[in-house]
């Protein structure tokens, strides 16, 4: 029976893709900017502190570590691969290019026309 979603079999090249786009993301932050640093105090039974370190980001580099995200996402809720308009199959060229992408050729196409 065909649900429409990814084979559980088959996610695991787009995770591994999804997952290497973030890494290089992370290493491309770390690399370019300072980390501003938090040590929060660790209270009642556990002695210590936590060493907590977080970046600055563009809106841009935001919307893309939200669009690998909630690619993942899709990924667990077996909908990845799927266009988020019309629930057509995302083509394999496009999600080649964009493992990210939300939306088949002919919605894109659409959305963008005025």
């Amino acid at each position: 029976m065909h649900t429409g979603s990814v084979p559980i079999r088959s996610s695991n090249r787009p995770r591994k893709r999804l997952l290497v786009h973030l890494s290089q993301a992370v290493e491309t932050l770390a690399l370019t900017k300072a980390p501003r640093t938090h040590v929060v105090p660790l209270k009642r039974s556990l002695d210590g502190s936590l060493k907590l370190q977080s970046f600055d980001v563009t809106s841009r580099e935001f919307d893309h570590f939200e669009n690998l995200s909630n690619a993942l996402h899709r990924l667990d809720k077996g909908t990845y691969g799927r266009c988020i308009f019309c629930g057509a199959s995302i083509e394999t060229d496009v999600l080649a290019r964009t493992p990210w992408a939300t939306e088949c050729r002919e919605c894109g196409d659409q959305e963008s026309q005025p």
